[in-house]
C-alpha cells in the first residue's frame, strides 16, 4: 500500500518538545482527602523541581490525531481518510502511550456524534448518522466505511440505553436502541474482522454484546477474537473487564479467574499487564478494587503494564493509582499493614525509577495526591529541606548546599 499524505500526517503531529505555560501547583487545603503529615502540601509541592505539565505529551498527541482527522472528515476527504484508517488498523499503528491510531482517528471523525449524545440531542445525532450512511453509500465495499456506520449505530444505541435506565422515555428509547443495535449487527455481519485483519471491526462487533439477546454467551468468544488480532491493546482488556462485572455478564466471584486467564492469553506479548488492566477497569467502574485482588500479582502486572510502552503517561497512571492505594490502606489501620507496605514499596519504585515528569491529567485527585505521594517517598529528605529533582530515570531528592 502506498503511504498517502494523510498517513504521513498521522506521524508528524505529536505532543513532544512543546512549550507549556508554567503550572502552579496548589493544594485544596482542609478539604483535601489526601492529608500530608508533618508539613503542608503546598510546602511539599513548592520543593518539586521536576517538569510538571497540565496535559502530558501522549494525551496531546491523541488530541492532535483526533482533530486532524475530524478536519479531514469535515473537508469531505473521505477516500484518504478511509485509506488512512484501514492502514492504521491493519498495521496496529500505535500512538504514544499505547493508544491505537485507528481508534483515535475514529474518535475524531465521530466527535460531533459524541458531543450530540452527551447532550442527549437525538436530532443532531440523527444528522451525524446520516453523514455516515452517505459515506457508506459512496464506499459500500470499504470495511472502514462500514465500521464507522456500525459504530455510530452502537454509540447511539448505548446512549439511548443509558438514558432509558435513568427513566427518560424508557420504553421508547429502549425500542429505538434495539433498532440501532440490529442495524449495527447487520452491517458488521458483512465484514469479518478476522478476514480483514481488523481490530476495529472486532472491537465494534464485541460492543454488540450490550444490545443483543445472546451477548452473555458471545462476549468471551468475541473478546478472544479481538484479543488475537491485537493482544497488546489495553483497550481490549479494559472493555472486556467491565462486561465481566455483575452489572453485565459476570460475578465478583469469577472476575479474578477471568483476569488471570486474560493475562495468560497475552503473557508472551505484554507479560501480566492484562491482570492490572482488568482490575484498574473494574476499580474505575465500581469505585473500588474487586475484593479478590491479589495485591502482589497486581503490582507485578502494573510493572508489565508500564514496561509495555515505557511511556510517562503510564508511569503517571501507575503513580496516581498507587498513591490512592497507599492512602486507603493507611486509613484502614493495622489490619492493612501488609498491604500498605507492599503498596508503598511499589510507589517508591515508580517515583524513583520510572516517573521523570508529572502529567496532571493522569492524577484524578490533583495536586494533593501528588504532594501525598512525594511526602510518602521523600518525607525524611523533605523534612531536612530537600528538593525533588529529576534523577536518572526517575525522581530523587537533593539537599541544597548552604
Amino acid at each position: 500500500m502506498l503511504i498517502t499524505p494523510a498517513l504521513l500526517h498521522v506521524k508528524t503531529r505529536t505532543g513532544r518538545h512543546r512549550q507549556e505555560d508554567a503550572v502552579m501547583l496548589r493544594s485544596r487545603g482542609e478539604d483535601s482527602p489526601f492529608r500530608v503529615e508533618g508539613m503542608s502540601a503546598d510546602l511539599v509541592l513548592s520543593r518539586l523541581d521536576a517538569t510538571v505539565m497540565r496535559m502530558g505529551p501522549e494525551a496531546t498527541e491523541w488530541h492532535c490525531v483526533r482533530e486532524d482527522h475530524a478536519a479531514m472528515a469535515d473537508a469531505g476527504e473521505w477516500a484518504d481518510l478511509l485509506e488512512t484508517m484501514r492502514f492504521a488498523d491493519q498495521e496496529r499503528s500505535m500512538a504514544s502511550g499505547g493508544r491505537r491510531v485507528a481508534a483515535l482517528i475514529s474518535e475524531g471523525v465521530r466527535a460531533g456524534l459524541t458531543e450530540a449524545l452527551a447532550r442527549r440531542d437525538w436530532r443532531r445525532a440523527r444528522t451525524e448518522l446520516d453523514r455516515f450512511e452517505a459515506v457508506m453509500a459512496m464506499h459500500p465495499e470499504d470495511y472502514a466505511a462500514g465500521y464507522l456506520l456500525a459504530q455510530a449505530h452502537l454509540d447511539i444505541g448505548a446512549a439511548m440505553l443509558a438514558a432509558a435506565s435513568e427513566g427518560q422515555l424508557s420504553r421508547e428509547l429502549t425500542s429505538q436502541s434495539a433498532t440501532h443495535y440490529a442495524a449495527a449487527e447487520e452491517i458488521l455481519t458483512a465484514f469479518d474482522p478476522i478476514e480483514q485483519l481488523s481490530p476495529l471491526l472486532a472491537g465494534s462487533r464485541y460492543l454488540l454484546v450490550r444490545g443483543i439477546e445472546d451477548g452473555a454467551e458471545l462476549c468471551r468468544d468475541w473478546f478472544e477474537d479481538w484479543c488475537d488480532l491485537d493482544p497488546e491493546d489495553a483497550e481490549v482488556h479494559a472493555t472486556h473487564a467491565v462486561h465481566l462485572l455483575p452489572d453485565w455478564f459476570g460475578t465478583l466471584g469469577t472476575f479474578e479467574k477471568e483476569a488471570r486467564r486474560a493475562a495468560l492469553m497475552t503473557q508472551d506479548s505484554t507479560g501480566r499487564s492484562a491482570y492490572a488492566i482488568f482490575h484498574m477497569a473494574a476499580a474505575e467502574a465500581l469505585g473500588d478494587f474487586v475484593p479478590t485482588l491479589d495485591l502482589e500479582f497486581f503490582i507485578e502486572a502494573l510493572g508489565d503494564y508500564q514496561d509495555a510502552t515505557g511511556c510517562q503517561h503510564r508511569a503517571n497512571v501507575a503513580a496516581s493509582l498507587l498513591t490512592r492505594m497507599v492512602r486507603d490502606y493507611r486509613e484502614a489501620g493495622s489490619s492493612a499493614n501488609w498491604q500498605l507496605t507492599k503498596a508503598r514499596a511499589a510507589l517508591s519504585n515508580v517515583l524513583w525509577n520510572r516517573l521523570r515528569e508529572i502529567h496532571l491529567d493522569s492524577w484524578p485527585d490533583g495536586a494533593d495526591a501528588l504532594a501525598y505521594a512525594l511526602a510518602e517517598v521523600f518525607g525524611p529528605a523533605l523534612e531536612r529541606g530537600a528538593r525533588i529533582v529529576r534523577w536518572g530515570e526517575g525522581l530523587g531528592s537533593r539537599i541544597p548546599r548552604g
